[in-house]
Order: C-alpha cells, then sequence, then structure tokens
C-alpha cells in the first residue's frame, strides 16, 4: 500500500487519483479532508483523517504501508522570512518525528517533495543541476533543505530507502492561491475579485513552471524505479518563463486584460530558477509530456 500524506492539498488531490489507478492499494492521508473531495475518491482508496503532529496518530497511519509520500508543508515562499522560527517548528520537528515512525514501521520507500525553486538561491548557472550549492534565500528553502539533510540522514543510518524530489513551480486545475503560493491561481483570484494584480520585482524574475500531471507521473516513476534510490532529483519542465510572459499567457488565454499595480521588490526571491532534469531522464526514465501553453489552456479550462 502506498501512503500519501498531504492528500487534501493540490498536489495531493491529483497524486491519489494517479496512484490509485495503479496496482497498488492508496491511503490518503491528512490533517483534514474537504467532503466535496473526499466524496469524489473511488471506494479502495482509504481515507485517513491525521495530523502530521500527532505521533500515535502518524504511527496507526503507517501501518502496513509499503511506500510513503511525504507532501505535508505548512511553509510557502510567499510568506518571506516573517515566520522563521512557526516554520522549524512546524515544518521541521515533526518531519523528523515522522521519519523516526517510518523507522519504525519499516516503510520500505520514503518519498520526500522538497522546493527545486528555493533551496539553491541565486543560481551560479541555468538550468541548476543536483550539484549545485544550496544557499536559500527563504526560510521555506531553508526547512526543505533541513528536512532533506534529516531524509538522508536516516536513510544512512538506519536502511530507510528514500527519493527526495525538488519540485519546480507546479501548476493546474484545482490550484488555489493560498499562502502567498501559486502564481497562475493568485492572478485569477485577484482578477476576479475586481483588484489588480501585484506584479512583484518588476515581472523579471524567471520560474519554471511544471504541470500537474507531468509532477505525479515523476513521482509514481520514483516509487517504481530501482536507479532512484537514495537520490536527490530534480524534477521541472526545464524551461524557464518571465513571470510577466506567463501573466500575459494567462491573459491571451482568457482573452481579457488585467489591471496591474507594482508589488515592489522581495529580496528572498531569486532572480532566477531553472532546473536541470537530466537526472530524472536517466534515473526514472521520466520527461515532461504537457507544454506549458497545453498545461495552461487546461487549468483554466478546469
Amino acid at each position: 500500500m502506498i501512503g500519501i500524506f498531504g492528500a487534501n492539498g493540490f498536489i495531493g488531490r491529483h497524486l491519489v487519483a494517479r496512484l490509485a489507478a495503479g496496482p497498488e492499494r492508496v491511503r490518503a492521508v491528512s490533517r483534514h479532508f474537504d467532503p466535496v473531495f473526499a466524496a469524489t475518491l473511488p471506494p479502495e482508496v482509504e481515507v485517513v483523517q491525521a495530523d502530521l503532529a500527532d505521533d500515535i496518530a502518524m504511527a496507526s497511519a503507517l501501518a502496513d504501508l509499503r511506500v510513503v509520500v511525504q507532501l505535508v508543508s505548512t511553509s510557502s515562499p510567499g510568506l518571506q522570512n516573517r515566520y522563521a522560527v512557526s516554520d522549524i517548528r512546524d515544518n521541521v520537528l515533526p518531519q523528523v518525528s515522522f521519519l523516526e515512525a517510518c523507522v519504525a514501521a519499516k516503510v520500505e520507500r520514503y518519498v520526500f517533495l522538497s522546493s527545486g525553486g528555493t533551496v539553491y538561491g541565486q543560481p551560479q548557472t541555468l538550468p541548476i543541476p543536483e550539484t549545485h550549492p544550496a544557499r536559500p534565500l527563504s526560510s521555506h528553502g531553508m526547512t526543505k533543505l533541513v528536512v532533506e539533510q534529516y531524509v538522508d540522514m536516516y536513510g544512512r543510518l538506519h536502511g530507510l530507502p528514500y527519493v527526495v524530489l525538488r519540485v519546480a513551480n507546479p501548476f493546474g486545475p484545482g490550484q488555489t492561491f493560498r499562502k502567498g503560493q501559486g502564481l497562475i491561481p493568485a492572478l485569477l483570484q485577484r482578477h476576479a475579485q475586481g483588484l489588480p494584480v501585484r506584479i512583484i520585482n518588476g515581472g523579471e524574475a524567471i520560474r519554471d513552471f511544471l504541470y500537474i500531471d507531468d509532477l505525479t507521473d515523476a513521482v509514481a516513476a520514483s516509487i517504481a524505479s530501482p536507479a532512484a534510490a537514495m537520490r536527490t532529483i530534480n524534477v521541472g519542465s526545464g524551461e524557464g518563463r518571465r513571470i510577466m510572459d506567463v501573466i500575459e499567457a494567462v491573459e491571451a488565454v482568457l482573452g481579457q486584460r488585467f489591471a496591474r499595480e507594482d508589488g515592489g521588490r522581495r529580496d528572498s526571491d531569486v532572480d532566477a530558477n531553472v532546473l536541470d532534469i537530466t537526472l530524472a531522464r536517466d534515473l526514472l526514465g521520466w520527461s515532461p509530456r504537457t507544454s506549458f501553453l497545453e498545461g495552461l489552456r487546461r487549468t483554466l479550462r478546469g
């Protein structure tokens, strides 16, 4: 059985649907579930409502799992560095306790979704390979990096086979703007509210956008691939786009022009982030299949 922790989130919902169509049973675990989403789940998906910070509940949720996919996070790069202490308390301590529980439960593969967009910091080269120094500018990226190190330590010391996926900026149908995260839903939300979209850092920052179906394919490949064990792997589109170009692409698909306002500068944002996905191709046999424009059309239809 595969356990998806953080199953009620944007990535989690798509991943549950993707893996439920496969040969192994799926257990969807989350602190809470949207009733509408829960009602859409096939009967063979086991739904468990439990908090990552509750050690006893987690021990129970881990029973009989072969694979764990860890998606839980309460931080976001959009929150900048205003809540660094809370980030440590909420996004490092429970993760380490959960790792201990996974070791005790004899989990055979632990897949952790990290942040390819924030752990590297300002790039020395583009696209960014996994060997690039990791020097985050945001507390979000720092906590992800610290958890990565704990995952590696537990893997080496306790024989917990793991895969760390450093993921670019996922997007797709059903994504909502929360915790300052998600450019495309942020644009749609502000436009729907009759508010101008806020242009941070002049819209010149370059980002790597990955369609959600391609991400769930990568997670499925990381579960299945023996070569991926004990490795850290970038998962992105391998292409960079200016934020302003993304805004204009959304406008073109919708056939509408957004009002705009200057959102000032944000020092915790890097100037550019494009991931080198050569290792994902080599180890996972995976490549993104959905173009940015096609993914955008599907997102705006959904």
